[in-house]
């Protein structure tokens, strides 16, 4: 009976193996189910200062919603305009991060220009809300759409960050100047990174991009996504299996897996850039990145972070970012 046992269990696991490709191909191949957060709601965004708008391209995916805000000192909201406070707790296996973002106006100079953030896999808009907040308290207007098959997007399929970008593209050209004055910033996080430089290689108004946690390759991504979120069921489900379901979701909507390598696309941008990364994130490692450092590049850690914890802001990474902007200013 041991015996027996011993052989269903190892029969179940082939069949399990065998179909990992499978499963991985179609789960990518729907629309994410998306992450709750806390500050998710329509009131907690109207509170931040993002009004919700929906923009349509019926040949171009359909529609999509997306958060628009000016900078705090343009509306009437003192407390706002005087200070800002954001603090986030977020928990992955156990392991909290705490960020504490705390800055008065008078150590923080107002800034002008327009700055388009874009979330990562799985997410949606609301998940940038405290990141747009922050650029909005600097003195930006910010736009924060929703990636192709995530949120408000009519979109049955994602687009990898890369099918993401003439929607995009065709929002930001509807914008009429005043709530679009320049210079224009893109920031990206995760799987947003790689929709930012797609963005970025269709303008040639683009002042720099600003990179959170910057995801690998789709397929080792989602590798090191799995690891992460599912220790357990990554222990089970080899690598191989996964990319390869992963190539196979991407090769139905012809989208190459060179087109998810930053690595070999920033290069070609030559534009000022900021990439921020942990070395504790397997899915946009520090070192991954840091071969990239030069005079366009320059590559920041946020030490002992997981991935989800570098899409919002500490007033650490805030003396990066500032710096960085005065740096491309000048």
């Amino acid at each position: 009976m041991i015996r027996m046992s011993y052989w269903g269990m190892l029969l179940m696991c082939s069949m399990l193996l065998s179909g990992c490709a499978s499963y991985v191909e179609y789960e990518l191949s729907q629309r994410p189910q998306g992450v709750n957060w806390e500050d998710k709601s329509a009131a907690s965004m109207r509170d931040l200062g993002l009004k919700q708008r929906e923009f349509c391209l019926p040949y171009l995916a359909g529609c999509t919603h997306y958060y628009y805000g000016k900078p705090y000192h343009l509306l009437a909201s003192e407390d706002k305009t005087k200070s800002i406070t954001l603090n986030a707790e977020l928990e992955v296996n156990g392991q909290v991060d705490v960020s504490r973002l705390d800055l008065q106006r008078e150590n923080v100079s107002l800034r002008s220009g327009t700055v388009v953030l874009l979330h990562g896999y799985g997410s949606d808009k609301s998940t940038m809300g405290f990141l747009a907040a922050y650029y909005m308290f600097l003195g930006y207007h910010v736009v924060v759409p929703d990636l192709l098959g995530h949120g408000g997007s009519s979109a049955k399929q994602v687009g990898f960050g890369v099918l993401d970008a003439p929607l995009i593209n065709g929002l930001i050209d509807s914008l009429p100047r005043r709530e679009l004055p320049r210079p224009l910033y893109l920031v990206g996080v995760s799987m947003g990174a790689v929709a930012a430089t797609h963005v970025t290689k269709q303008r040639q108004d683009v002042r720099g991009l600003m990179l959170f946690a910057p995801m690998r390759p789709m397929d080792q991504a989602t590798t090191a996504m799995i690891q992460l979120m599912y220790p357990n069921l990554s222990k089970v489900m080899p690598a191989d299996s996964i990319q390869a379901g992963v190539v196979a979701a991407m090769r139905k909507q012809d989208v190459p897996m060179a087109a998810t390598d930053l690595r070999e696309l920033l290069p070609e941008l030559d534009l000022p850039t900021l990439i921020v990364a942990s070395d504790k994130d397997e899915i946009a490692p520090y070192d991954y990145y840091l071969p990239l450092e030069s005079e366009q590049v320059r590559v920041i850690m946020a030490p002992g972070l997981h991935h989800m914890s570098l899409g919002v802001m500490d007033n650490e990474r805030h003396e990066h970012i500032s710096a960085w902007l005065d740096a491309v200013a000048d």
